[in-house]
């Protein structure tokens, strides 16, 4: 293969390569939306900010945090999926505990 068709071929790649990368960021920002409009929508009335910045805390990773989603969605039986779980989650990692997300 030429210098010249190998460049055009590396240019395409790497532009696809940027477009998929784009893709993701804005899946990956819809998700955290479609989090924290779940959280703000069904949580909000009885954990307003403060109950994620105390010092206290039950949940101090993502796993604990995941946990507790878990839990207070099964109690008020909201019936989320393991998707909106999982969004939920996120946003609370991201947003309030500042904690590393595997699944980010």
């Amino acid at each position: 293969m030429s210098n010249r068709r190998m460049n055009r071929w590396s240019w395409r790649v790497l532009l696809l390569a940027g477009v998929l990368a784009a893709a993701s960021w804005n899946a990956r920002a819809a998700d955290t939306d479609r989090g924290r409009m779940l959280h703000d929508t069904h949580c909000v009335s009885c954990h307003d900010s403060k109950v994620y910045k105390r010092d206290d805390k039950v949940a101090t990773d993502y796993e604990s945090i995941r946990a507790q989603v878990v839990r207070w969605q099964n109690n008020v039986a909201l019936k989320w999926s393991d998707s909106d779980i999982d969004m939920v989650t996120t946003y609370l990692a991201r947003a309030f505990y500042k904690v590393p997300c595997p699944v980010c």
